[in-house]
């Protein structure tokens, strides 16, 4: 399998590869050991993804013109209709990042990612990663993202792979979230 080496915004043509990549990795689609290598806990329409691409866009990973790989990102007055995303935003008053409440500065919501399986642990998150950075460069000073608990493998990749710091937790229904941020480029 050869890395992909695109990366760029999705446009319509790309929806509906996004919305299946994110439902062959949905939680309730994916066997135990199958979550142990990552999931994602949200399935989304194509109407929701054009919504998310049309706000503050949804990087891609392309290999050979398929997509192989997807970041989301939104503002955080977003109509995401996530109670999830609205209980990590919530907490933001109670979060410090660099000795600041998350409250303090101009952050936006990063996420969900995803990566085809058969592309993981090939450098494709941090390629994502990079590029929705430097895409919003100088509009944000602060990324934010939250990371449930019971998915160890996507805490590992986030906090060791790409240097984010756990700023926070919080709990929804039962389940644990972690919510961990990151630093933005000042525009180049």
């Amino acid at each position: 399998m050869r890395e992909a080496k695109q990366f760029r915004r999705a446009v319509p043509g790309d929806y509906a590869d996004i919305v299946r990549l994110n439902t062959e990795n949905f939680i309730a689609n994916l066997s135990a050991e199958e979550r142990g290598d990552g999931f994602l806990s949200a399935v989304f329409t194509i109407e929701q993804v054009a919504a998310m691409a049309s706000d503050l866009g949804i990087m891609i990973a392309l290999d050979g013109g398929a997509v192989v790989g997807f970041v989301c990102a939104f503002r955080n007055d977003f109509d995401h209709g996530s109670p999830v995303v609205a209980k990590m935003i919530e907490s933001y008053d109670r979060a410090r990042f660099e000795g600041k409440l998350l409250t303090e500065y101009q952050t936006y919501a990063y996420g969900p990612v995803c990566i085809d399986r058969r592309y993981r642990r090939q450098g494709l998150l941090r390629g994502l990663y990079e590029a929705q950075r430097n895409d919003l460069a100088g509009q944000f000073e602060v990324g934010v993202a939250l990371i449930a608990r019971d998915n160890p493998h996507s805490m590992e990749a986030h906090v060791k792979g790409l240097d984010m710091i756990e700023v926070g937790e919080f709990e929804v229904n039962g389940k644990v979230f972690a919510t961990v941020a990151f630093r933005l480029p000042a525009k180049s």
